[in-house]
């Protein structure tokens, strides 16, 4: 907290302690006369012990880090002002709740506040109570009257806005928030909660005065309406939060947003937003799988949520984006200072199941009103620094210190999108994939790029997954197949029988209209449909399987050959290649493009192709450089390979040097590699290795793919 912003807090509450202690001077004014506990000591008593309890079994108020509580308390201390003397009422309440703080350790400001509270509205109740001449009017067996009721409803609502006033201006003072907002979001968490509680108190006053042994009964009445005020709080929580981190989600980030700029503006301070992205978290999900990715994600937010300042609020916004809301800012370098303690969290790998997973991040900062003038202008500013920090891998960056090569952020890159479709600022360039057992060119895998007019070239890596979590990708998908497939009925009428292979998405297969919007395209090119081919990621198999097979089923039924892409970084099984109608596998370029140096790697690769073998399906190996890994990959049986040593991606016109044979297989040194007549792998170098049967495939092991690729 700022030095310019705690004295305004710390003023409050001071003064809140004043009003107390002129509070119980009134209190015992109003008790002269009277008994110490009143004519119902016993009633009182069992009163404060109710009370005592339900205060030291609160219900946490959910929706704010800062926030108070809800408890069943206020029918009990309403009941005390009911029945009992005012001092002794208030100085009873008082105490459970100075107890209560105390035995929770909170910290003396708060426990002076607290209490204080209390006594203010408890006090000001029964100035209410007892200027309409309705102090004590329950006792003695006498009926309500329309005065006492009138008496006690504007008593009631004098302690309910009270308190609410109470807690909301010191919460809105200690997050540097402005107060308006603030008291309408707590007047509204407890109006259902407070209100019910209130109005339950006279009853328990009516029963006590006839019998105490009819007050147990009404506990469970005040139980039911406490675990009805908890159900609804736990709704309203999982409404603003994320369900996996239990951190703020976006619909949170961005009210806390609003207010934080509307106080800022008003009190000329400043207000930042640091946007947080992991840097290759999708690799964790592929090569450990989505288990090991949640748990991941917790640890990273706990971390973060732990390094933040009590005043900022730190949201998750997206699968694994996090944003931090950053409050009472003196200078740009304070919010720098956030944003690289939040960054050193990452630092040290998560342990996950007894083994280290590292993950780093990359930060943008931007802050308001020295980068943008505005909540919306305020994020976008964010996310073009983060989108910055991430291209040069710089961790943290503050706006207007990157380079300006990239100036333009991932919510600018999505609203493009519609004109990019629209100007053809979407092309594709091909990559040939080659025959291992006749050198020919049989296929190409059709890479989109988009030519942005103010990024330059950008590649799927830098836009397709942000499209993936809108609807955008649909669109992009549907004009990627509208001209890879207009290419091949180009090459096919050429004479040229040559595969095209496409990349859909999950959220393409989770379309159930999908399979029609491919055939469509296809009448409408002309391409034969044995000519398409359409890959998906390993790990779309495990999504919604009944979804994607029922699509993937309907495409081959068009026609269309099925690819499994980035195979051997999941969790595929033989029974999921043995249900699902796939043509080939592709096998991923992290096995590939190091197995003539690492054994395991090898291993694998030999393995995934005795896979496809026994299965009948084709294997393609993905990021082939080097001759030698080629002619392994030959010798061992895999079907085709693609990567630089054949071709780089390329526009059509490039390609025509590629229909024709491909120099004959570079021989490797004797010895180093062969496939025994059994059919098991052995390089001789490392004493003999032998891929060993199908069964090591039951399901490939990611943990053992991670220890491969370390």
């Amino acid at each position: 907290m700022t030095s310019k912003l705690r004295p305004s807090r710390d003023l409050f509450i001071a003064l809140v302690v004043f009003g107390a202690t002129g509070g119980l001077g009134i209190d015992a004014l109003a008790s002269q006369g009277q008994r110490l506990f009143g004519q119902q000591p016993l009633a009182l008593a069992i009163f404060a012990l109710c009370c005592l309890v339900s205060e030291l079994r609160p219900l946490r108020w959910l929706r704010l880090d800062e926030g108070g509580q809800v408890t069943a308390s206020w029918t009990f201390m309403m009941a005390l002002l009911l029945i009992g003397p005012p001092l002794a009422a208030v100085s009873v309440a008082a105490g459970i709740v100075l107890l209560s703080d105390a035995v929770s350790r909170k910290s003396p400001v708060k426990i002076a506040f607290n209490t204080a509270q209390i006594v203010i509205c408890l006090s000001l109740g029964e100035t209410v109570l007892y200027a309409s001449g309705q102090g004590q009017a329950l006792l003695g067996h006498g009926a309500p009257s329309w005065v006492w009721l009138l008496a006690f409803v504007a008593a009631c609502a004098v302690i309910f806005t009270t308190n609410n006033a109470l807690t909301g201006t010191v919460l809105a003072l200690h997050q540097g928030l402005p107060v308006g907002p603030m008291l309408r979001a707590v007047g509204t968490a407890n109006l259902s909660t407070d209100g019910v509680l209130l109005s339950l108190s006279p009853i328990f006053v009516l029963v006590a005065e006839r019998s105490l042994l009819l007050v147990p009964l009404l506990l469970l009445t005040t139980w039911t309406v406490y675990r009805t005020a908890e159900v609804a709080l736990v709704r309203k929580h999982e409404a603003t939060h994320d369900a996996l981190t239990q951190l703020p989600n976006r619909r949170l980030f961005d009210e806390h947003l609003h207010n934080a700029v509307l106080s800022a503006r008003r009190t000329g301070g400043r207000v930042g937003v640091v946007l947080i992205d992991l840097d290759g978290f999708k690799g964790i999900n592929d090569r450990l799988g989505h288990d090991i990715g949640d748990q991941v994600l917790r640890s990273i937010a706990a971390r973060m949520n732990s390094a933040r300042r009590s005043t900022d609020l730190l949201a998750r916004i997206g699968g694994d984006e996090f944003a931090l809301v950053i409050t009472q800012l003196d200078s740009v370098a304070t919010a720098t200072q956030v944003a690289e303690r939040i960054g050193a969290t990452f630092l040290q790998p998560c342990v996950v199941e007894g083994f280290p997973v590292s993950v780093e991040a990359s930060l943008g900062v931007a802050v308001l009103p020295d980068h943008a003038q505005d909540s919306q202008s305020l994020l976008q500013r964010a996310d073009e620094t983060m989108y910055s920090a991430k291209h040069a891998n710089q961790g943290v960056v503050v706006y207007g210190t990157q380079s300006d090569e990239r100036p333009i952020g991932r919510i600018g890159l999505l609203g493009d999108v519609a004109e990019a479709l629209a100007a053809g600022q979407f092309f594709l360039e091909y990559q040939p994939q080659i025959s291992l057992s006749s050198g020919r060119t049989v296929g190409v895998e059709a890479l989109v790029r988009w030519r942005h007019p103010v990024a330059g070239v950008l590649y799927p890596s830098e836009f397709i997954r942000l499209a993936e979590q809108t609807e955008l990708i649909g669109a992009i998908t549907r004009q990627v197949l509208k001209e890879a497939l207009g290419q091949a009925a180009v090459w096919q009428r050429a004479g040229r029988d040559i595969r095209v292979a496409v990349n859909v998405s999950a959220r393409n297969l989770q379309d159930v209209h999908f399979p029609e919007v491919v055939a469509d395209l296809l009448a409408s090119s002309g391409a034969a449909p044995h000519a398409v081919d359409l890959e998906i990621t390993e790990n779309t198999v495990g999504l919604d399987s009944a979804t994607i097979q029922w699509a993937l089923t309907r495409l081959r039924d068009i026609g269309l050959s099925i690819s499994i892409d980035d195979f051997g970084t999941g969790y595929s099984s033989m029974a999921q290649l043995r249900e699902l109608p796939v043509d080939r596998i592709k096998i991923d370029r992290s096995f590939v493009t190091n197995m003539g140096r690492e054994t395991r790697d090898a291993l694998i690769v030999g393995s995934i192709v005795q896979l496809g073998l026994a299965l009948g399906i084709q294997t393609v190996a993905e990021g082939v450089e080097d001759p030698d890994v080629g002619e392994m990959l030959r010798q061992l049986g895999c079907t085709a390979a693609q990567g630089w040593l054949y071709g780089r991606p390329m526009g059509p016109d490039q390609l025509d040097q590629l229909w024709r044979p491909a120099p004959a297989p570079r021989a490797m040194s004797a010895g180093a590699f062969q496939v025994t007549p059994a059919g098991s792998l052995q390089v001789t170098p490392v004493g003999g290795l032998h891929v060993p049967p199908l069964a090591i495939l039951q399901v490939l092991p990611a943990r053992v793919v991670e220890t491969s690729l370390q």
